[in-house]
């Protein structure tokens, strides 16, 4: 129960507070350079996409590992997370079935979060953009199976249920942005849509974790009583 509660509980908080701070700094020490804009400096909120920070060369040295190490405790957090969810759904049924696809789907997410920290775009495009868009498919996957779980699971509130629902339509809704909204290359307006889109999937994904951790710290409290 001490394992479970770190690891679905107090890692996931300071998590969030250690990947914050690597990609402010990243931010900070980023060199310039949009898509569109070569010549730009430093970091665009609106123009940057997250993956421009691992952009790898010489002058952008510690933008690089600032950004692979953000996503390397993110994806390392996702998996230990959904390693340790699993185990509240011991019962070998179909809703503990669910939830384990579903934690699967999030440990496969995590290990995709990983690896795009460690294909920078400007060498290795083609699995960088694979591993970006399975991160965010493969939650898409673990947040409409978990979504189905915690609805069987009278154990959890419906407030968590909620949340965590509305996670679901709001990835979906960024997937779709992925496959269906104009390229960022042709227009500033199209860049500035991807990347304040992706900033908001982000905000999600902090205030998702944040969510889960408090749902997950009153179920272990309540299985210790």
């Amino acid at each position: 129960m001490k394992r479970q509660k770190l690891f679905l509980v107090t890692v996931p908080r300071y998590s969030i507070f250690v990947i914050i701070i690597c990609l402010a700094l990243s931010m900070i020490f980023y060199q310039g350079g949009t898509m569109n804009d070569p010549t730009a400096i430093g970091y665009s909120f609106t123009h940057n996409f997250f993956s421009d920070l691992g952009i790898f060369s010489l002058k952008n040295i510690i933008s690089v590992l600032l950004f692979a190490s953000a996503l390397t405790v993110c994806g390392l957090t996702f998996n230990a997370y959904f390693y340790y969810f699993i185990k509240l759904f011991p019962e070998k049924n179909i809703n503990g079935l669910i939830a384990r696809l579903g934690s699967v789907s999030g440990m496969f997410g995590g290990f995709c979060f990983m690896a795009v920290g460690f294909t920078p775009s400007n060498y290795i495009l083609d699995p960088h953009i694979f591993f970006a868009n399975w991160a965010f498919r493969s939650f898409l996957i673990t947040s409409i199976l978990l979504s189905i779980a915690l609805y069987r699971d009278n154990r959890f509130s419906r407030y968590y249920v909620g949340g965590y629902t509305i996670f679901a339509i709001l990835i979906l809704v960024y997937v779709l942005i992925l496959e269906f909204a104009p390229n960022p290359g042709i227009s500033d307006f199209s860049l500035m849509f991807n990347v304040v889109s992706q900033k908001i999937i982000v905000l999600v994904f902090i205030f998702s974790i944040l969510l889960q951790s408090f749902g997950n710290s009153k179920l272990i409290a309540e299985k210790t009583t």
